[in-house]
């Protein structure tokens, strides 16, 4: 099954061995040696090409060295070698111009920024080389087609010091190329660390937590709750979240008041969410009164207005938002009728938010990041101290882009205007496969051992971190498939993040880790509340 990509790979060596200007003797040779060996992937096999071109042919070794040392920032934030190939192929896909045409720009592209000696490139620059020769050649309609539509770096930072700019691409590039260092833009392009919402980093905080406020009348409080979520989904990344909705309808009113506001949330959010946009991610219903809420609301009332929404969310279409319990003692739980939650958030302990699928005590989140555990893992080759000084490095580099996102959010007015107080939200760092890294990292089989070692991790990132960060598990698609991809083609483990499953019979890791765990009945339910982990995933089998 792989002989076929083998091959192809050793005759794109091949190739590239020509263009260095290596003989027929020494490609041929190469070819030999490369086809005797295991199955390797295209970084290694370059590195052994220039091993032996360094014995056989010195020179030709420092032009293939050079070639391979350019490396290409694509427009989807991955850094990629250099491929004329891939020029070739976007402008016989996007304009009309002959293909002998497209290779003879590929090729004097390539030759000028060999000549430039440029280790990093952008697609855009790319792009505006290619421009300039499409305009040598008299080709300006080619030129037309071939362009890239954009602002100027000052522009689009005009932009986003007046407001949230809406352009993905734009807000992208800018950022790295304006914001943040490229040191650590290129640890995220590289698949070692992920920025959340690179696009927003310099114009937006990540996520908030929407706190009703008591006192008002049931209908005052519920249009104030959702005029909050559609203002907020403008001005953070990811959606708005509710926390208490149930309580503050409940409060100074009786059972049957509270029910009929409940009813009534349900419905207007059905109406105003209508088009799906700025649709809140969760409604968090309480079963206790919050500290921020008055003391004395009946616990009828609360319960009454928490049964009421969790069967708006079970009736007709799919609900709006997704419901949510919170409960700090496990007994409460009897409050609710049929509508068992998929979600329990634990705040047995601690009062806590879950904030898109983030547990933690905190209003909102300034950043989100995330950690390649088992990069690090495959890289250290089982060497622990080698394994925790580059887990040290990645922590520096996640808290020194919190300090740069905070500083630059700091500056704006628009944020300052809608009374978002940055200081006061915390930061997530997210990391994968937490309790199954020790196998990969140290070779441990033994359960115990592999929680041990999940315990060493948090501890250490404790001493790097400041208070305000939230350690996570990632949850985050767009950051898995990246690190999965970075981990397949770097190290050939095509291994997927997999779900933690005995990492709740760590008292450390509950207190120190928000992540799920999954319970199949009641009894699995209340031990995993009982063991404080934070958020369980509740579905009860054969329901």
């Amino acid at each position: 099954m792989e002989e076929k990509p083998i091959e192809a790979l050793i005759e794109k060596i091949a190739k590239e061995c020509e263009e260095a200007n290596a003989d027929k003797w020494t490609i041929t040779k190469i070819v030999k040696e490369l086809s005797a060996e295991e199955s390797k992937g295209i970084k290694a096999m370059r590195k052994k090409a220039v091993e032996m071109l360094q014995k056989l042919d010195p020179k030709a070794a420092a032009i293939y060295a050079s070639f391979q040392s350019m490396q290409v920032r694509t427009s989807s934030q991955l850094i990629e070698g250099f491929d004329r190939g891939n020029i070739i192929k976007s402008l016989l896909m996007e304009t009309n111009v002959p293909r002998g045409v497209a290779e003879k720009i590929g090729h004097e592209v390539e030759e000028k920024i060999k000549d430039l000696e440029i280790e990093n490139i952008s697609t855009s620059l790319i792009r505006e080389m290619v421009n300039v020769k499409l305009l040598e050649y008299g080709h300006e309609n080619i030129r037309n087609q071939y362009t890239r539509l954009g602002l100027p770096v000052f522009e689009a930072g005009k932009k986003a010091s007046e407001g949230p700019y809406g352009s993905t691409a734009i807000m992208a590039e800018y950022n790295l190329l304006r914001i943040i260092p490229s040191k650590l833009g290129r640890m995220h392009l590289s698949g070692e660390i992920f920025i959340g919402e690179l696009q927003d980093f310099s114009t937006k905080p990540i996520a908030v937590n929407i706190v009703p406020k008591a006192g008002e009348n049931p209908k005052d409080k519920i249009f104030n709750i959702l005029e909050k979520a559609n203002k907020a989904s403008r001005f953070y990344s990811w959606r708005p979240n509710f926390f208490a909705v149930n309580v503050a309808i409940a409060s100074n009113v009786g059972k049957k008041t509270a029910k009929d506001a409940a009813i009534l949330f349900a419905r207007a959010s059905k109406a105003i969410f209508l088009n799906r946009k700025a649709v809140p991610a969760f409604n968090t219903l309480a079963l206790f009164e919050p500290e921020s809420f008055d003391k004395g609301i009946e616990r009828e009332s609360i319960a009454a207005a928490a049964n009421s929404l969790l069967k708006s969310g079970s009736e007709g279409p799919a609900p709006v938002f997704e419901n949510a319990i919170a409960v700090d003692t496990k007994y409460k739980l009897k409050l609710l009728h049929k509508h068992t939650p998929k979600t329990v958030l634990n705040c047995r302990n601690a009062e806590f938010a879950l904030v898109n699928g983030i547990a933690f005590e905190g209003k909102g989140l300034c950043n989100f990041s995330a950690i390649n555990l088992t990069s690090i893992a495959l890289g250290c080759k089982g060497n622990e101290t080698s394994f925790f000084e580059e887990l040290g490095k990645k922590a520096r580099a996640v808290v020194e882009l919190d300090k740069i996102k905070r500083r630059e959010l700091l500056q704006k007015n628009y944020i300052k205007k809608q009374g978002i107080e940055i200081e006061e939200l915390s930061s997530a760092i997210a990391l994968d496969n937490l309790g199954e890294i020790g196998k990969t990292a140290v070779g441990t089989e033994k359960a115990n051992e592999a929680i041990s070692f999940a315990e060493k991790i948090l501890t250490e990132l404790k001493n790097h971190l400041p208070e305000n960060f939230v350690v996570t598990e990632l949850k985050n698609v767009q950051a898995r498939k990246r690190f999965e991809a970075k981990n397949k083609k770097a190290f050939r483990k095509p291994e997927k993040i997999v779900e933690e499953k005995r990492i709740w019979k760590s008292k450390i890791i509950c207190k120190n880790y928000s992540f799920a765990a999954k319970a199949e009945n009641r009894k699995e339910l209340n031990e995993l509340i009982d063991s404080n982990v934070r958020i369980i995933e509740f579905e009860e089998k054969g329901k």
